[in-house]
């Protein structure tokens, strides 16, 4: 008979591997270039105006706006942490050329 616990263990084990593994994918930003962009904003604006109220487009302008401000500040960490790994990268190299 099989040790339950090395069992339930190995299993609890793949589960927290395959958790990871989603979480990696889920967090991984997507990649997109300028056109996707304006397609994704020309569909949004589509859907405003077929499926909105007229009196809550304002609000829902509003919060694409919102979005677009916050993503201001994301892109800018985006900068920063790629900007700190190089020159984290070149640190690295001046040691390895000493």
């Amino acid at each position: 008979m099989p040790d339950c616990g090395a069992v339930l263990g190995a299993i609890g084990r793949g589960a927290l591997a395959v958790g990871r593994v989603v979480w990696e994918a889920m967090n991984t930003p997507t990649e997109a270039d300028e056109d996707d962009a304006r397609s994704e904003i020309s569909r949004l604006a589509t859907f405003i105006d077929d499926e909105v109220p007229e009196d809550l487009r304002g609000r829902a302008w509003g919060l694409v706006v919102d979005e677009l401000r916050r993503i201001d500040a994301d892109i800018e960490a985006m900068v920063e942490q790629a900007k700190a790994e190089e020159a984290e990268g070149e640190g690295d190299d001046a040691e390895w050329k000493k």
